[in-house]
């Protein structure tokens, strides 16, 4: 009977060894996953900045197109070709 007794206990402590590696292993392969949709979401986060900046260049190379001169057509295009949407958006940052 004690051979028996020994055999369950054995089993019984295999299978929790099986089911702890098998935890860890999942475990494992969450960390890395969430680890790879972080990197996904900085690479995103820095193209989205770099295109802001883009963005901010291509304003700041229309506003030093402006024209020089004063007279009523020149500062009428110049106005026409500024861009107030983000306006805003700038004075609250």
């Amino acid at each position: 009977m004690q051979e028996n007794t020994l055999e369950n206990k054995s089993s019984i402590g295999s299978i929790i060894g099986i089911i702890i590696i098998i935890a860890v292993i999942i475990l494992g392969g969450l960390y890395f996953w969430g680890k790879r949709i972080e990197e996904a979401k900085s690479k995103e986060a820095l193209v989205s900045d770099t295109t802001a900046i883009n963005n901010e260049y291509n304003e700041a190379a229309v506003i030093k197109s402006v024209s020089s001169t004063d007279d009523l057509n020149s500062i009428e295009s110049d106005l026409n070709a500024t861009n107030l949407n983000n306006l805003s958006a700038e004075t609250n940052s």
